[in-house]
């Protein structure tokens, strides 16, 4: 799932054109204790996602999940899981039903180390 990842510093140009919508997928037992979010990010739990790849639930049943990120943009997932896991594996998953959609390389960590704005 290496293809599916892309750069902090790409991804803040395509957020910055308006071009893709940030996706927070951060584990619901992390989420309350990460005080930033990239701002204007479209927060969905992951683990009924994850639950329901694993159990090959139909992708018109994961896809319901998907209902609030914007159909005319590019989808930015990311996570604080290590090597982008469950971004990555939400971002593949998307790609494989015709969205456009990336992992943010080095999730929430990278992207507040290269000083990129917090809300």
């Amino acid at each position: 799932m290496i293809g599916v990842r892309i750069e902090p510093r790409l991804a803040k140009g395509r957020l910055d054109n308006g071009e893709a919508v940030a996706l927070d997928v951060t584990s619901a037992l992390i989420w309350p204790a990460v005080n930033h979010r990239i701002p204007g990010s479209v927060r969905i739990l992951p683990e009924p996602v994850l639950r329901a790849l694993d159990a090959a639930r139909p992708a018109a049943e994961i896809l319901t999940h998907f209902g609030a990120l914007p159909a005319d943009r590019d989808i930015i997932a990311y996570c604080t899981c290590p090597n982008e896991e469950t971004s990555a594996r939400i971002a593949h998953f998307l790609r494989h039903h015709g969205r456009q959609a990336w992992a943010l390389r080095g999730g929430l960590a990278d992207w507040r180390t290269a000083g990129y704005p917090m809300a």
